[in-house]
């Protein structure tokens, strides 16, 4: 069990929690064998819920995650900090990868991939701009959104000219969103 919580901000700027335990795993198994047991840190990170809802397992309510890792010599905030680091760097890397064509390389040579890595780098960085920019005046949006979810709700919808009262409207169809700043009057 932890016994001292040390509060800190994490990468997304929202309070959470870190403390560690030491941990022998395959202790048994290192006897068994005349062997000396490693022994690691645990760091656990826990965050509170947003719907206050308590949890079977530990009667809380906190989301809990934990790191395990060998680093004595950095402190259980420094761990933790490092790996929140280390995790939205390798979320970034899954964006350019999945959003932005990162996948599969679309030249032969070294030197052309290098400058669409470069191009599709910034174009990322654009779009990261002008979605935190529009998602304020849009609840459908949110700063974090994917491109795929963007071109689902604002480019690829079903939608007609409707002429109403001698004026074109463009009426867009769905169910669950309302999309009144988008609505175009033209005469």
């Amino acid at each position: 069990m932890v016994d001292k919580w040390e509060e800190i901000i994490d990468c997304t700027r929202e309070k959470i929690e870190v403390g560690e335990l030491l941990i022998r795993p395959f202790h048994k198994q290192a006897e068994d064998e005349k062997e000396v047991a490693k022994e690691y840190r645990l760091i656990v990170k826990r965050k509170p819920r947003s719907d206050n809802q308590l949890d079977l397992f530990t009667q809380d309510s906190f989301d809990y995650r934990a790191i395990l890792s060998n680093n004595n010599d950095f402190t259980t905030v420094e761990v933790a900090q490092f790996y929140n680091r280390r995790g939205n760097m390798e979320r970034q890397f899954d964006i350019l990868k999945n959003d932005f064509g990162w996948k599969k390389m679309p030249y032969s040579s070294l030197d052309s991939n290098t400058v669409f890595l470069g191009i599709t780098a910034f174009i990322k960085n654009l779009y990261s701009v002008l979605i935190h920019h529009f998602s304020n005046y849009s609840k459908l949006l949110k700063s974090t959104d994917r491109v795929k979810k963007f071109l689902f709700r604002f480019i690829l919808l079903p939608s007609k000219w409707i002429k109403r009262s001698r004026q074109f409207q463009l009426r867009i169809f769905t169910k669950s969103y309302q999309y009144s700043v988008l609505t175009l009057n033209t005469s």
